[in-house]
């Protein structure tokens, strides 16, 4: 069944050992291989990297969730609607998009790269990876490949071949707010 587009549509989100929260957003665009999904950022405290806020509530993302691959990706805009840079959560690859009106389990490994408009490139949380599988939250072979898919991402930014062209042209969507999406 077609979607009429921009629809309400949820991120179902999990980061071990915790269960898995609902977050809203418009879905933007469906193709075989990806999600594009808008979402105004609800977070319990600021995200800095390198001094700068990255992260706050009432921040803007264009996510793109993707078939099979061990990460996504937002295009971060501040509360102005500025765009500040690139987020790449590494996750466990999923098989499938869309389940009604959310997306399928992403289950995040810990690791993140932060993306500056001027390509500079920062790994975050290799210390909660470390800590995730000290405590058996995820097995050594996942946090190997967590590890394996950041240094090739990290090749490819510098080769400036990533992000995906699809990524760098999104913008946002002129619309008043998406926190009225449902959180089923």
């Amino acid at each position: 069944m077609k979607r009429a587009l921009p629809c309400s549509v949820s991120i179902l989100y999990r980061r071990p050992p915790h269960p898995a929260s609902r977050f809203p957003g418009l879905l933007l665009g469906v193709t075989e291989k990806s999600l594009i999904i808008q979402s105004r950022l609800s977070v319990p405290r600021p995200r800095q990297v390198a001094g700068r806020t990255i992260a706050a509530s009432g921040y803007w993302a264009i996510w793109f969730v993707f078939k099979d691959r061990w990460f996504d990706i937002g295009k971060f805009y501040d509360d102005s609607k500025n765009w500040i840079g690139y987020y790449c959560d590494i996750v466990k690859p999923i098989k499938r998009l869309m389940c009604g009106s959310r997306t399928s389990l992403l289950t995040d490994l810990f690791l993140d790269i932060w993306i500056t408009p001027n390509g500079t490139v920062h790994v975050l949380d290799e210390d909660e990876l470390e800590y995730a599988v000290q405590r058996g939250f995820i097995s050594e072979t996942l946090a190997v490949k967590a590890r394996s898919e950041v240094r090739s991402l990290v090749r490819k930014i510098k080769q400036h071949n990533f992000p995906p062209i699809e990524v760098k042209e999104a913008t946002l969507l002129e619309v008043r707010d998406t926190s009225d999406s449902p959180q089923a």
